[in-house]
């Protein structure tokens, strides 16, 4: 993931809008995915995004740079929409809006579809562990510092997602060929 050069980092903190914008920009389309993988509705998505960016801005004089930027504000992301699940009152409802955009990766349309509903089916911290990982390439380490928790914690989350996402692709497969 591309992470903003400092000087712009500096200059959104100093107060610059414009800079912030920019930063907005950079990463809006990323910070509804992570809420909406959290959250599994696109109107909670956007709410959370955007308390989010609101945050960020407000906390900004507080980043230090000890991590990536990016870490930084997908823990604000994931806090947020964390809190929106917490308002809605519930633990995030498969809809119709959902999309991990893995579909759009993948030629074979119903394969896309199928991962799609397998990623849905994951408990919350198997499925913040392999999407930050496989979808967003984030480092294991930067990863752990998102969800905050151990690095060896999430490598299990992954680990676990990843054969519950194969367990249910093959159940799915050999359905099909049960039906033809």
């Amino acid at each position: 993931m591309d992470e903003p050069d400092p000087q712009l980092i500096a200059a959104a903190t100093a107060g610059d809008l414009v800079a912030f914008e920019k930063i907005v920009r950079r990463y809006q389309t990323d910070v509804v995915r992570l809420a909406l993988h959290v959250v599994r509705d696109m109107g909670a998505a956007e709410d959370a995004a955007q308390e989010a960016f609101v945050r960020a801005f407000r906390f900004l004089p507080r980043y230090r740079g000890d991590s990536k930027f990016s870490t930084w504000l997908f823990s604000i992301v994931r806090n947020c929409a964390l809190d929106e699940l917490r308002r809605l009152g519930r633990g995030g409802v498969p809809s119709e809006h959902f999309d991990t955009n893995v579909a759009a990766h993948h030629s074979d349309t119903q394969l896309g579809l199928e991962i799609r509903e397998a990623m849905g089916e994951l408990p919350l911290d198997l499925r913040e562990a392999v999407i930050l990982i496989d979808m967003f390439g984030m480092s294991y380490r930067e990863a752990a510092a998102v969800v905050r928790t151990a690095e060896g914690t999430l490598k299990s989350r992954v680990h676990r997602a990843r054969q519950l996402l194969m367990h249910a692709l093959r159940a799915e497969t050999e359905d099909r060929a049960d039906e033809r």
